[in-house]
């Protein structure tokens, strides 16, 4: 059995996410160790999440399900990252080629001469924070969960400006598995009393019912960025 919540797993919120999973009365654990590249494609896969872009430049049999709402300043299902640093800067910091949060959101900005590829969201701020990269684009969720747990990492950065909104990197399934099942399950599990204190922690309102299509917006930004992708360093 394969299944994992990564992209809001910071330290401060795993038991969060834990919670939530066990709320989902599925056995096992959530997977922190195995590569999401393999997770993805493990035939045992329950449930995990994506970068929305992930979808379309990822070959894994999964589908989206759901969207998170967050409890940020945008629209139900969406969710938009922050620039910091220099808009002009030479260096950019990503945390991954594939993602829409941190590397085609931030291309709609800014036209750095090469990126230094981190990572992680965190490894791009602290990036940033050390002078290896001039510029960077961080998940608002991220931000605001290091905000309020961890403001050491963010002290003395300063939010620049505010990227166009998309669709929420969504939680997906194997195509081939239970979908309805697993999705109710998740959907349950968020509307119960019990995670309350779990979801407030994740900045997770709840969740709507997505499709591939949802996300054909973040497959449009990137491919209006992607003939003027610079180096990688």
């Amino acid at each position: 059995m394969t299944a994992s919540f990564p992209w809001y797993d910071l330290p401060s919120v795993r038991w969060a996410n834990d919670l939530l999973w066990q709320a989902m009365e599925v056995p096992g654990e959530l997977d922190r160790e195995t590569p999401l590249h393999e997770q993805w494609r493990a035939r045992d896969l329950v449930i995990s999440q994506m970068c929305g872009l992930d979808l379309f430049l990822i070959d894994a049999p999964v589908e989206p399900v759901l969207a998170p709402v967050f409890d940020i300043d945008c629209e139900p299902g969406y969710y938009y990252s922050y620039l910091i640093g220099s808009p002009r800067g030479r260096v950019a910091a990503v945390n991954s080629l594939t993602s829409r949060s941190g590397l085609s959101a931030l291309l709609t900005i800014c036209e750095p001469e090469s990126l230094a590829l981190t990572g992680s969201h965190t490894a791009s701020l602290a990036a940033v924070r050390s002078g290896r990269a001039d510029v960077a684009c961080i998940d608002a969720v991220i931000w605001h969960i290091l905000e309020r747990d961890a403001p050491e990492r963010i002290g003395g950065i300063a939010v620049v400006e505010r990227t166009p909104i998309a669709p929420a990197p969504p939680y997906v399934v194997r195509k081939s598995g239970p979908r309805e099942r697993i999705t109710s399950l998740l959907e349950a599990a968020l509307a119960d009393s019990a995670t309350l204190r779990a979801r407030q922690a994740l900045l997770l309102q709840g969740v709507e019912r997505v499709t591939l299509a949802d996300y054909r917006l973040v497959l449009s930004e990137y491919q209006s960025v992607a003939g003027r992708l610079p180096r990688v360093r």
